[in-house]
């Protein structure tokens, strides 16, 4: 018997491994799987923004011959506001829910804006081809017109860690970069709205939308008010810019990295609305 045992293998090690075989072909298959995974969610994702890259192509303006050095300033202006976007094809031939694009010149933030017709939290998880993840789409809630009539808009976005969707705004977190870049452009299918920037600042994740009456002349001023009275290392304001309780305002909203619990927020009042009836005409 002791010479039979020492010859052969013992049944335990036999048990051994085929434990571990199972193991590695299980660790085996999972890896694979992981990476499967990984691999669509990376095509899933770059898909979408090469979905966002040719709508940009496709609605940038056309290159105008250079001004005189006198006029620059005021064509660069011109140019901004009577860009043209061709609402019924986006909406035929891209998403049905788009209905406005939002423009920050120098930035990645070029983008069309959707509105779900029944889920606020669609877009959040959803691209604008429908395909589900990221890099996701910039949108707003039902409880916003679509013709940013109400008191104060907020705009959503992701911040995504390559420059995409609201990532740029963080930029707004620089003081010089608060100073030379102090317009935001909407484009509805009538009319251009010309916002100027007057606070970035990180704010909790509270929703702006149902924090502060906006109904009222007293909840309007408790919203001007407190955003007017923070205090914080990325708290920019500016003072000189005049908004009011019969202003026009948007919020456009983006997340913190790595603090869950925070937003990152840049405010900027409606300063010049001009109708696409009358760019036709002049």
């Amino acid at each position: 018997m002791s010479k039979q045992h020492t010859e052969g293998e013992s049944t335990p090690s036999k048990n051994r491994r085929t434990v571990f075989l199972v193991v590695f072909v299980v660790c085996l298959v999972a890896a694979a799987a992981a990476a499967g995974f990984l691999v669509r969610y990376w095509l899933v994702r770059q898909e979408a923004e090469d979905v966002y890259d040719s709508l940009q192509e496709e609605v940038s303006a056309v290159d105008e011959p250079e001004p005189e050095e006198s006029q620059a300033e005021e064509v660069v202006l011109e140019e901004e506001m009577t860009r043209e976007i061709d609402f019924a094809d986006l909406q035929a031939n891209t998403n049905e829910d788009i209905y406005a694009w939002i423009s920050i010149p120098d930035t990645n933030i070029d983008y069309p804006i959707v509105q779900h017709p029944t889920d606020d939290t669609y877009y959040l998880n959803y691209n604008l081809d429908g395909t589900a993840g990221l890099p996701g789409t910039i949108y707003t809630e039902l409880a916003n017109a679509k013709d940013f009539s109400d008191f104060n808009t907020v705009i959503y976005g992701h911040n995504m860690q390559n420059g995409t969707m609201f990532q740029n705004l963080h930029n707004y977190s620089d003081g010089t970069f608060f100073e030379e870049h102090p317009y935001v452009y909407i484009y509805l299918e009538d009319s251009t709205l010309k916002y100027q920037v007057y606070a970035a600042y990180e704010y909790t994740n509270v929703h702006m939308l149902y924090a502060f009456d906006y109904s009222t002349e007293e909840g309007r001023q408790e919203f001007l008010s407190e955003i007017a009275g923070l205090r914080s290392l990325t708290y920019i304001y500016d003072d000189t810019v005049e908004v009011t309780t019969d202003s026009h305002v948007l919020t456009l909203s983006t997340c913190v990295h790595d603090v869950p619990e925070k937003r990152f927020l840049v405010n900027a009042v409606l300063v010049q609305t001009v109708d696409r009836a009358d760019l036709g005409n002049s």
